[in-house]
């Protein structure tokens, strides 16, 4: 799926680091801290309650929160940004209007990636109340697993073939390969459409896990 070049060239590599850091800001900005971290302390107090009694559902609650601050980091922070490193800074924009279309449906599923993940961390806030400690792990492990830090080109091959199989790299790598041009055509159809699936699977599995843990929720407030 993926180019066979094995190194970037400097100014895809600079274009890729610079962009990647700039969307990095979405993803660990209040769209992921508000609902995870606010979760587990709404677990300890026992404010949760509230939340399961409201008419909508529960994780469509935390979906739209989450999709408001993506929304708001996005127009406020990461489009400036970009902005700024492409005409300040001088780094390469896009190639064409396909890889711009591309890389803001790629950057909306990745958003869906990401929530799902972040919906299992708080899953694990009702059987834990606190998840701190997972979400420092969780981070540690997508800035590496997502190719946000490092491209996978860096990568040895045989953990490269490891990461292309995971739904991390539909967080980062995904997107900034269609900016940089990495992925065109077919390829970046294909890619889409991987994230599309990794999206599927990741909501279908929060979903169950959401239904597991509702079960076993302990109201320690009140």
């Amino acid at each position: 799926m993926y180019s066979t070049d094995t190194a970037l060239p400097w100014e895809q590599l600079i274009t890729y680091v610079m962009v990647g850091q700039a969307i990095n800001f979405a993803r660990w900005s209040p769209a992921e801290r508000a609902p995870t971290y606010a979760m587990a302390q709404r677990v300890r107090t026992g404010d949760i309650a509230l939340d399961l009694i409201r008419p909508v559902d529960f994780q469509v609650q935390r979906f739209l929160e989450a999709a408001g601050f993506f929304i708001v980091e996005m127009l406020w922070v990461n489009i400036p940004a970009m902005l700024l490193l492409i005409f300040i800074l001088g780094i390469s924009p896009p190639p064409d209007a396909a890889a711009v279309i591309g890389f803001a449906v790629s950057l909306c599923i990745g958003f869906l990636v990401a929530f799902s993940i972040n919906s299992i961390i708080m899953m694990i806030s009702f059987m834990t109340t606190n998840t701190f400690g997972v979400q420092l792990a969780k981070r540690a492990i997508v800035d590496i697993f997502a190719g946000t830090l490092i491209p996978f080109e860096f990568f040895p091959e045989a953990l490269r073939r490891v990461l292309e199989l995971l739904p991390f790299q539909s967080m980062a790598y995904i997107p900034l390969s269609i900016y940089t041009g990495r992925l065109s055509g077919i390829h970046m159809l294909t890619a889409l459409l991987e994230q599309l699936g990794w999206a599927a699977v990741m909501i279908i599995i929060s979903r169950l896990l959401w239904m597991k843990a509702a079960k076993r929720l302990s109201i320690n407030g009140g």
